[in-house]
């Protein structure tokens, strides 16, 4: 068995900012394990006091549990009515069970984060007029 593998994090949270926009991009596996963490990392973002919108990014996500997609359902019941939030998805691992579960009705899933940041801008500047 090769130990420099077992040591391995399942799953890696980086924070980048657009203005005032989060976005926490997940590379990995959100599981059992790992989905505590990308809710801490969340909610300590969303307490920010710079973060005026959220964006989840699944992109580099090699499998989506479910309790990581409580995490997503949790955090758009954190933003609702204060917060711009979306998620970044695509592919089967990700994009797939979300839209089979209806969440594209819940929160917005986007396939590039560019569309994300877009949406999420013009829902900041809708708010603020």
């Amino acid at each position: 068995m090769n130990e420099a593998t077992s040591e391995q994090p399942i799953m890696a949270v980086s924070q980048a900012w657009s203005g005032d926009i989060a976005v926490l991009s997940v590379a990995g596996d959100v599981d059992l394990v790992s989905a505590p963490q990308l809710e801490e990392e969340a909610v300590a973002t969303l307490g920010n006091d710079k973060c005026r919108g959220l964006i989840v990014d699944l992109g580099a996500v090699n499998f989506l549990a479910s309790v990581g997609i409580a995490v997503l359902v949790d955090l758009s019941k954190k933003t609702a009515g204060t917060t711009p939030y979306a998620v970044v998805a695509q592919g089967s691992a990700t994009a797939r069970p979300l839209s089979l579960l209806g969440l594209d009705e819940v929160f917005p899933i986007h396939s590039r984060l560019d569309e994300a940041l877009a949406a999420l801008q013009a829902d900041k500047a809708g708010t603020e007029a």
